[in-house]
């Protein structure tokens, strides 16, 4: 998977937020749902005979992330992607949106509730989008190792 941890630190709120108020969600928050919201998985017919030859890419964004402060939750939705090419021609495609959803500590503060779910989010919603990827590609006959462990590092607020 690429690296978006320039895009998470990219997109946060630009107040920043203290590591306790951080830890303070990141340790009392509970997961509370996870959805496959939509799919997409397509095989270019020409191409299954040279699986061999395919060049693979992945990637992973946050489509968005919100925090309600009434409801003390934080929800994103999330998006995986895979895509084999050969040559210039693509053999294969698969995307897939899911909801992550987040009961969240009374008293979070909106900026550290969203960096939680936008960071932690992406790891819990990902062995989802791995089991579909490989029920997906098992029903295809397409032959395909396992999807990549993503990795991040840790998001680090402003000053």
């Amino acid at each position: 998977m690429t690296d978006i941890s320039a895009e998470i630190a990219n997109e946060a709120p630009k107040s920043g937020f203290a590591g306790a108020e951080y830890n303070a969600v990141a340790t009392s928050a509970q997961l509370k749902a996870i959805n496959l919201l939509s799919n997409l998985f397509k095989i270019d017919p020409d191409c299954l005979m040279d699986q061999d030859q395919w060049k693979l890419s992945y990637g992973r964004k946050v489509l968005s992330c919100q925090f309600s402060e009434d409801e003390q939750s934080v929800a994103a939705i999330l998006q995986y992607n895979v895509t084999a090419k050969l040559g210039r021609k693509r053999a294969l495609h698969c995307v897939a949106d899911y909801g992550v959803l987040y009961q969240t500590p009374e008293g979070a503060t909106e900026e550290a509730a969203i960096g939680f779910c936008r960071n932690i989010g992406t790891f819990a919603a990902y062995p989802y989008f791995r089991a579909l990827f490989s029920q997906l590609v098992g029903e295809a006959s397409v032959i395909m190792p396992p999807l990549p462990s993503i990795a991040s590092t840790a998001h680090i607020p402003p000053k």
